[in-house]
This record gives structure tokens, sequence and C-alpha cells, in this order.
């Protein structure tokens, strides 16, 4: 791959089968097994690692865009793909065509599918039990049994929901637990169909992986069956029980870029747009070409702090569309610069001799949340795969 650019996203193949195995270890009798890739599998690459899911054994990858599956499609993916988002007539006809499966969330969508379909096609069907975005009522369930009952066009394979607030699923009285109750006592309904349910997300997984451990009694809603899963943010290696512990996932990305060039002040002098920052002793300021076009955010300005020669360094200044600024003053101070040229910084994740910043401090401080800070990576930082299935990421597939 070529950079003129050191500005890259390290992708950690090793920690991405590890946290896989973290799964398939802990539930051996899963019915169902989804990574979520969505919007670029949270950043880190869709093409690339839905081929190398592929590699561990997974069957299930989940997208939101019919445009994400069939990227995927084109570029040899053969695992079943799922489709969360609604469609349209064109969308239905462009689902079969490349085999994939629908998530189906509203009547029109059966029409279009029916209309479209010239053999059977599976389907899963959502339900709202309390997101209140999109999906059936529960209270429309028979007339959906009636009308997908002996349907010659349309096979039910699965029923869905989507947990709104899975950090309280293992309170046997909150609302995950009501959302499951619910989902259940439709899937009764459904039993002739032979079907199966999936509805746990990272925090639901992670909430039945610690249930588990704790022993709590099977009448748990978590255990009320077999649940399928759809992991996102805990395969990239974060936990989203933020209150709770869980030592076992490992980071899958790591933002890094190095520094163009040094610059020194003098007292009084001030750095980037705005001059929000001013020296107030001579300081050594390196320039990173990475900026909020990057996805690193604007509001992180003169806040937040990266890794530099294995040190944190604070940014100073405000965040530029290409560059930041960093105060390496401490860290350089009384030493030849030229010993630091080029040097590495990590801008999240680990450092070259194995330090970690964690895009959760980050998310914190920008007020948001884990999931953007990973997503917003934009498209022209290139990806950069590690372990020791890295090889297996043909260059010619694009980040």
């Amino acid at each position: 791959m070529e950079m003129y650019r050191r500005t890259f996203a390290e992708i950690n193949l090793d920690h991405l089968q590890h946290n896989i195995q973290v799964l398939q270890r802990s539930f051996p009798q899963v019915p169902f097994l989804c990574p979520m890739v969505k919007a670029n599998a949270y950043g880190h690459g869709d093409v690339q690692l839905a081929r190398f899911l592929e590699t561990l054994g997974i069957r299930h990858v989940g997208v939101c865009l019919i445009e994400e599956g069939l990227l995927l499609r084109n570029f040899g993916v053969k695992a079943e793909i799922l489709v969360f988002r609604g469609f349209d007539r064109e969308g239905a006809e462009k689902i079969l065509q490349y085999n994939m499966t629908p998530v189906v969330t509203s009547w029109e969508q059966i029409d279009y599918l029916e209309a479209a379909a010239t053999s059977p096609v599976g389907i899963h069907l959502k339900f709202d039990t309390g997101m209140n975005r999109l999906g059936f009522r529960p209270e429309e369930a028979q007339k959906l049994f009636d009308r997908l009952w002996q349907n010659k066009k349309i096979r039910l394979k699965a029923l869905v929901t989507h947990l709104f607030n899975g950090e309280d699923a293992v309170d046997p009285q909150g609302l995950s637990a009501e959302q499951l109750r619910a989902l259940h006592k439709v899937s009764e309904l459904f039993k002739p169909f032979d079907i199966f349910c999936h509805a746990l997300n990272s925090a639901g997984i992670l909430s039945a992986m610690l249930l588990k451990d704790q022993g709590i009694p099977a009448d748990h809603p978590l255990f009320l069956q077999n649940w399928g899963l759809r992991p996102g943010l805990l395969i990239y290696g974060y936990n989203p029980l933020v209150q709770k512990n869980f030592g076992d996932l490992k980071p899958v990305m790591s933002l890094k870029s190095h520094v163009a060039t040094y610059r020194q002040l003098r007292v009084g002098e001030t750095v980037s747009y705005g001059g929000t920052w001013k020296a107030k002793r001579e300081s050594v300021i390196a320039v990173v070409p990475i900026g909020y076009a990057d996805g690193y955010h604007r509001i992180l300005s003169n806040q937040s702090s990266v890794l530099f020669a294995g040190q944190r360094v604070p940014l100073v200044g405000n965040i530029c569309m290409d560059y930041l600024m960093l105060d390496v003053t401490d860290v350089v101070q009384g030493q030849d610069l030229k010993q630091f040229k080029d040097q590495e910084v990590t801008l999240f994740g680990y450092g070259s001799d194995g330090t970690f910043l964690s895009p959760e401090e980050l998310a914190a401080q920008a007020r948001t949340i884990t999931w953007e800070m990973l997503t917003s990576v934009g498209e022209r930082v290139p990806r950069v795969y590690t372990g020791a299935a890295a090889g297996f990421i043909s260059e010619e597939v694009g980040g």
C-alpha cells in the first residue's frame, strides 16, 4: 500500500479473532451469530473484515444499507448478509438479485418482496418492543402469522428485536428484560414456523456472559430461549457496560500518524486558528498530519492528549482540517530534535511500546460515544492490517 502521508488506522486481526473466539466459547450452541459490519465495520474496513470473519467460520454478517451488502458481494463475500434497513420495490429486487436476507419491518416490504420474488425468499421479521424506530408492533403478530403461514413467496426464518437500553439487561425487571419477554411471547405464536430469535447486542451479550458466571437462575429473561447474537462494539474490543468490568476483550484499531515537522515557539506565541493556545514558556510544537477531515473531532482541541515517544503529550490549539499540533516540550527538552524525526504518534489505541490510549477516553472528552469515535475515522485514512492473518487481506481490496 502506497502512503505519502503516514497517517493510518492499524487493524489487528489477531485481536479481532480473539474477540470472536471469546463469543464462540461462551455461546457454543448459539443458533445465530451475526457480527455487525455496517458503517465500514465500525470504521475497521467492511470488506476486509467480512472476508476475514468468513475464515473464522462466521456464516452471517449484518449491514444497514443495501449498498453495503452489494459492496461485500462484489468483493466475493459469500456469507449470508442481513440487511437491516428498510427498502422499496427496487431495493427488494436488488436484495433478491444478490442473495441477501432482508430484515422486514413493514407491511409494504412484504408486498415488495412478494411482487419481486420468483422463488421463495427467506426473511427475518422485526418487532418493535420499545425502540420505537422500526418494526411491527407485537399486537400485529397474529395478522403477520396469517399473512406468512403457507405463503408461497416468503419463508419466515427468524424474529428480531432491538434492545434500546441493553446496559440494563442484567436487571430482570429492567427495560431490556421487558423487551425480551415481549419478543419471547410473540415467538410462541410463531413456533409452527420453526424459527429462532435474535435480540442480543453487545451489551446484552456481555450481560448474559456476566450472569452465566454468577449462576443466575435460568428463568432470567436473558435465558428465556437461546437468543441469537448480533455483536457490534464488542468484537472491535470494547465493553459498552461501562459500570461493569470485562477485561477479556482486545481493542482492534489503533489510529496513528507521525510528526511532519517541529516549530519552536517563544513565550507569548500562539498556535493554530484563532490563537486559542499561547506559549507560557519556550515550547516545542509537533505538527501532525491528521485533522478533523480524518475523523479526529475538532471539539477535542486543547483537551485531548496523544502518545508521543511512549508518553502522553497535550494537543494544543484548534484542530485543523488536515493537521493538529502537540506540545512535546517536556519530552524533547534538552535533546536533539533529530532523534525525534518522523516520530510516530498514536491518537488512540496501542503505541509501538504497547502503551494504550482508549477512544473511550476521547469520546468522553468529545461528549460523544466510543461508536462515533471509531466510525468517524475517515475514508482517506488507509487501513493497515496486522497480525498472523494479515497476509489474507488483499492489497487490492479498498479500505
